[in-house]
């Protein structure tokens, strides 16, 4: 028998060989929603799992953040399944999410039509009623090269070929389909709710519910600024020839570390001057830009090269932060649990900032604050700003794209710039490196070197900051006149080196271990690359350190 710990902490005896799955039946009671898996040891594990020692044990349910990923992932293996069983002759590349939407393209040029859609969630459907079961099982890499076969990136072999020869990996089974996922699956479809399946460009939209009610679907609401994005960074990797994670490894492995960054910086390099020349093309109607994107988007070195290809073109951008309008403390609103909340809008003192505006674009010199976070007190300092005939107001914050911000300026004197990391590579057919977790890695890496937090602290306050995001930012991003992507095709390479080792410090014995165990599964897939050749103003700089910007950070 196993002495296992269980999650009301009592210590609880089972018969070695029992899965978690049975295990979770007798505290499915503690949890608001199905549990969907399970923590051993602080590693997140398959409910199918089965205990071969004594062990503390816990669970995920349906409605955190880790568990609406097993929701996620589960949904997408049964439609891949079922399209099939239903219409084997498609070849399906899943890309991008917008909303509560999976992007999945269809790559052989076959338009399905609404009865082809219909005929997809039939299957589906039934496959869910009937609770067919999702097997897992752990296979060494060798085996898994023999067994797996993508259809369309022909490079699992050597996605594989980057993890240690004694790895073993995880294969889910549905019906006679085998597949690669990273995290864990549902044990049966029963647990499957609403989806809908549209189309969308020349491929299918698989909408999902949220994780807040995972048994009921939102309209989809379609994004079209923000995947044409997506398109052009897709189709940007696959010119250059670096589409996947496979890829990229093999021109590492070539000894082309300075080709590929060359090639990353140059495309930021131009597209950064392209709207600093559409700024100037407009004559003196430009006199406000405003940047705003979630965190880690690298929007402080944006703003910066921004502003030196502004001065190339004969302007004068002028930073104002936005950081020195916060209402002083005692007028700072405060959250439901009595902390004050500095990332909503009325957190700042919006009349004297949009009083300031109008002054300064009417010519007048201006009295610039500056907020003490020590004292929570506004403060003058001498601080002055003028725009004279070829200033450009630049001002970079969490709600640059809110009209509510710069309401006094009119839309033909201002241009809105949404940027993120939106990264292009995936592992596979069906394996994406989701944009959520390439910034995660990136602030962990930036807290570790400049605002001294491990990555345990960082990963800790990741909810709150997602929450800003989703509250703040993105419900305002197809507002924005320009959308500029700030990923770097080799940066996934790089955080190998930096974040690879913060995450290997994290204790198991901590819920976040489970997001750090996540992360470093992805990057066991990854070469290490030379970061030596990395110019100085890249945005990488502004994570890893050595940035020409540093004084602004």
């Amino acid at each position: 028998m196993l002495a296992i710990t269980c999650p009301d902490g009592q210590i609880k005896q089972y018969e070695k060989g029992t899965t978690l799955l049975e295990v979770s039946a007798n505290f499915q009671h503690m949890y608001e929603t199905p549990i969907v898996e399970g923590i051993v040891d602080g590693e997140g594990k398959d409910l199918q799992k089965h205990l071969t020692k004594d062990c503390r044990v816990g669970f995920i349910e349906m409605n955190s953040t880790e568990g609406y990923n097993v929701y996620v992932r589960s949904l997408l293996y049964t439609f891949l399944v079922a399209l099939h069983q239903t219409r084997p002759e498609i070849q399906i590349e899943v890309k991008n999410t917008i909303g509560q939407a999976l992007f999945c393209d269809i790559k052989n040029g076959i338009y399905l039509s609404k009865y082809d859609l219909a005929d997809i969630t039939r299957y589906m459907q039934k496959m869910i009623a009937e609770k067919e079961p999702i097997i897992y099982t752990r296979i060494s890499k060798e085996e898994a090269k023999k067994l797996l076969n993508p259809r369309f990136y022909d490079d699992m072999a050597p996605l594989l070929a980057a993890l240690n020869n004694d790895y073993f990996v995880a294969i889910y089974g549905l019906q006679n389909e085998k597949k690669y996922f990273f995290g864990p699956m549902l044990p049966n479809l029963g647990y499957l709710r609403a989806f809908d399946l549209l189309n969308y460009k020349k491929g299918i939209m698989l909408c999902y519910p949220n994780k807040e009610n995972y048994d009921k679907l939102t309209p989809f609401v379609d994004q079209p600024k923000l995947a044409l994005i997506y398109d052009e960074t897709e189709e940007w990797g696959k010119t250059i020839g670096c589409p996947t994670v496979a890829s990229l490894n093999q021109f590492i492995k070539a000894g082309k570390d300075r080709e590929i960054i060359q090639i990353a910086e140059a495309l930021h390099e131009k597209k950064i001057a392209k709207i600093a020349d559409k700024i100037a093309d407009t004559g003196s109607h430009i006199r406000l830009i405003l940047i705003a994107g979630p965190s880690s988007s690298g929007k402080t070195t944006f703003a910066q090269r921004l502003s030196v290809q502004m001065r190339v073109n004969g302007l004068k951008p002028i930073p104002l932060s936005l950081d020195n309008y916060f209402k002083e403390r005692k007028y700072t609103p405060r959250k439901p649990n009595g902390e004050y909340d500095f990332e909503c809008l009325g957190a700042l003192d919006l009349e004297l900032f949009n009083d300031h505006l109008q002054r300064l674009l009417a010519g007048e010199t201006v009295k610039i604050p500056h907020y003490n976070f020590g004292t929570g007190v506004r403060e003058f300092r001498g601080h002055v700003a003028n725009l004279g005939d070829n200033g450009v107001l630049v001002v970079e914050g969490i709600h640059g794209l809110n009209e509510q911000l710069s309401s006094v300026v009119e839309a033909d004197n201002k241009i809105k710039i949404y940027i993120s990391a939106l990264t292009p590579l995936s592992f596979d057919d069906y394996n994406r490196i989701q944009t959520t977790d390439m910034r995660l890695m990136r602030r962990i890496v930036r807290d570790s070197q400049f605002r001294a937090r491990d990555a345990l602290g960082t990963l800790q306050i990741w909810p709150s900051v997602r929450y800003g995001e989703e509250k703040y930012i993105f419900p305002f991003s197809e507002e924005a006149d320009v959308m500029f992507n700030t990923t770097l095709i080799y940066e996934f390479a790089v955080f190998k080196k930096y974040a690879e080792p913060l995450l290997q410090a994290i204790p198991h014995d901590v819920p976040e271990y489970i997001d750090a165990e996540r992360l470093l599964s992805m990057l066991r897939h990854v070469v290490s690359i030379n970061d030596e050749a990395i110019p100085n103003n890249s945005i990488m700089r502004e994570f890893i350190g050595h940035s020409i910007f540093k004084e602004f950070l």
